[in-house]
């Protein structure tokens, strides 16, 4: 499992089989622990079986974590070539489960300018409006301002990423600075 940091290609993946891992393991102390307590005291009433218990609410989280990400599709090879294709020199951050106060969003990908966010999913139960306005309102939070969109249609995305690629100014310092800061901000909010 080669390891890759959060808003690369193959994250989500890579979180995935991580985060199942660490749950198994997590289980699998749990139970031997529990085990251990049984055969050292022949019946379930003592303390290493308190001990079994308490580790029960780590394992529970490593498994929330886990069941989280599940229904969250990850980003294919097609939807990244053809998104380095268009892009040109603004920051892409891809397989990303944007945390929000009612319902993680999956994110295939999103191109980040100097004044906007554009993000492409292909879950069609994503809340378009919830994703648009926490993100803003995290953005607000860091004192960043910044227009976002959530598409559902690849080839609106594509076309708008097309768009604003063309249409930013690389050679501004202030522009790159801003790039860096809203695509920073977006990976913090992302888990």
């Amino acid at each position: 499992m080669k390891k890759t940091e959060k808003g690369e290609f193959g994250y989500l993946r890579y979180k995935k089989s991580l985060n199942l891992l660490i749950m198994i393991i997590a289980f699998v102390i749990v139970l031997a622990v529990f085990i251990t307590g049984l055969i050292i005291f022949k019946n379930k009433n003592n303390y290493i079986t308190l001990v079994a218990i308490l580790l029960v609410l780590p394992a529970a989280k490593f498994a929330v974590a886990y069941f989280i990400l599940i229904p969250h599709k990850c980003c294919d090879t097609k939807t990244m070539n053809d998104i380095k294709e268009v892009s040109g020199s603004l920051n892409v951050s891809y397989d990303m489960v944007v945390s929000n106060a009612k319902k993680p969003i999956g994110v295939l990908a999103a191109v980040i300018s100097d004044n906007q966010i554009l993000a492409y999913t292909e879950e069609t139960k994503a809340d378009k409006e919830l994703f648009e306005s926490s993100v803003k309102e995290f953005m607000k939070n860091e004192k960043l301002n910044a227009a976002v969109l959530l598409y559902k249609d690849r080839e609106s995305f594509l076309s708008k990423v097309k768009n604003t690629a063309a249409n930013f100014d690389d050679t501004k310092e202030t522009n790159l600075d801003r790039k860096g800061y809203l695509t920073e901000a977006l990976l913090r909010m992302s888990l």
